[in-house]
C-alpha cells in the first residue's frame, strides 16, 4: 500500500479533500467485521436505537513521522474490556455536539488538552451493536501530543503510535472476546491487536489516504 503523505501538512491537505466528499463508510466498516462462529451482531442494522458516543483520532509529527494515540481500556465486565480503542466516550448531556465529546473524553482519559480549532473533520460512525453505541470517529491535527497522564479508573496504558505502520500492519489475527477464540481482521503494533470497532474506523481512513 503507498500513501502520498511526506508530512503533517500533506496529510491535512489530503485529509481536507477527502472530508469533503464522500467517505468509504460501510464498505471499509464491514470488512473489519470480525468472524463470529454464530449470533453475530448486527453492525449495520438502523432499526436498533444506540446511544451516541466519540472517540478521538488526534494526529501529529514526530521525528518526520506522523503519530496517533491509543490506549488499552482496563479489564472490566465491559464488553470492551482490554481492548486497545482511540480515547473516547459517550455523549454527556452538558456537551454541546460530539466534537466537544471527543475532546473532552481526550483529556479525562489521557490528559490530552486539545482545542476546537484542531478539529478537521470526522469519519463516518461506527455502529456497535454490543454496547449500544453509534461512535462518531473525530479528527484533530496537532503540533506536539505533550504529556500524557492516564485516567487509572479507565485506561490501562497509553500509546503513541506510528499511523502509516499501523495502517500497513493489516492482517488477521486471532483475539479473545466473550470467552471464545475469533479470527478478527486487525491492525496490529508491538504486540497489541487492533480489533473491532477501532479496526473498522482505521481501515475507513486507509481507504482516504492510501
Amino acid at each position: 500500500m503507498s500513501y502520498k503523505i511526506k508530512n503533517i501538512k500533506s496529510l491535512e491537505e489530503l485529509l481536507f479533500d477527502k472530508l469533503s466528499k464522500k467517505l468509504p463508510g460501510m464498505s471499509a466498516q464491514e470488512k473489519m467485521i470480525p468472524f463470529f462462529p454464530d449470533n453475530e451482531p448486527e453492525y449495520f442494522n438502523y432499526d436498533q436505537t444506540l446511544r451516541d458516543a466519540a472517540v478521538l483520532i488526534c494526529l501529529f509529527e514526530d521525528n518526520k513521522r506522523i503519530k496517533t494515540v491509543l490506549i488499552e481500556r482496563v479489564q472490566d465486565s465491559g464488553p470492551h474490556s482490554g481492548q486497545i480503542a482511540f480515547p473516547g466516550g459517550r455523549k454527556d448531556d452538558t456537551d454541546s455536539d460530539l466534537i466537544h465529546t471527543a475532546l473532552r473524553e481526550a483529556e479525562e482519559e489521557v490528559g490530552l488538552e486539545i482545542q476546537r480549532k484542531s478539529y478537521l473533520g470526522s469519519l463516518t460512525p461506527v455502529r456497535i451493536p454490543i454496547s449500544k453505541y453509534n461512535v462518531l470517529p473525530v479528527i484533530c491535527l496537532i503540533e506536539n501530543v505533550g504529556e500524557l497522564i492516564t485516567c487509572e479508573a479507565e485506561v490501562r496504558n497509553v500509546f503513541v503510535v506510528d499511523l502509516l505502520d499501523l495502517l500497513a500492519s493489516e492482517g488477521i489475527r486471532q483475539v479473545s472476546a466473550r470467552k471464545i477464540t475469533l479470527d478478527a481482521p486487525s491492525f496490529a503494533f508491538g504486540n497489541q491487536i487492533v480489533w473491532g470497532a477501532t479496526a473498522m474506523v482505521l481501515k475507513e481512513l486507509k481507504e482516504m489516504i492510501s
